[in-house]
């Protein structure tokens, strides 16, 4: 009996362990909407704070690089957290599916951002790659996430 204990407490951290940053860093947590030539509107939802908006800076980043350009300034920012609600079962309610009283509560940072090729002569703005190097290293993420 011991040992069965063990084994689901085992099986029960590494399930937690294996649910970090890294798997919620992926396409179906941000998006990125072209506003006009260089201006990206870039959304990360989910995670805490500060974590979303570390994450929606990362996607700042990749969006700069893939579209070519070194250097990215923030033009508008804004975050908060949104309620999304999703469909359950209840077994009183012989299994039909309601939108029903369950909830999530999404942390989420939307940026909008101008992209260049050279450091802008005034305002800040972020060099792309250290972004990366940064965040990447900081959340323990590959290249694949």
């Amino acid at each position: 009996m011991r040992l069965v204990h063990n084994l689901l407490l085992l099986s029960f951290l590494c399930g937690v362990v294996g649910c970090g940053v890294g798997s919620i860093y992926n396409p179906s947590y941000y998006s990125e909407t072209a506003l006009e030539k260089g201006l990206y509107r870039v959304t990360f939802q989910g995670g805490t704070a500060p974590m979303t908006g570390d994450l929606c800076l990362l996607r700042c980043a990749e969006v700069t690089l893939s579209q070519g350009n070194k250097f990215f300034q923030v033009v508008d920012s804004e975050s908060g957290s949104s309620f999304r609600s999703f469909p359950s079962s209840y077994p009183f309610d012989r299994h039909q599916i309601h939108e029903g009283p369950f909830v999530d509560d999404l942390a989420f940072v939307t940026k909008t951002i101008r992209l260049t090729s050279k450091e802008p002569v005034s305002g800040f703005a972020y060099e792309a790659e250290a972004i990366v190097r940064s965040l990447r290293r900081k959340y323990n993420l590959t290249k694949n996430q």
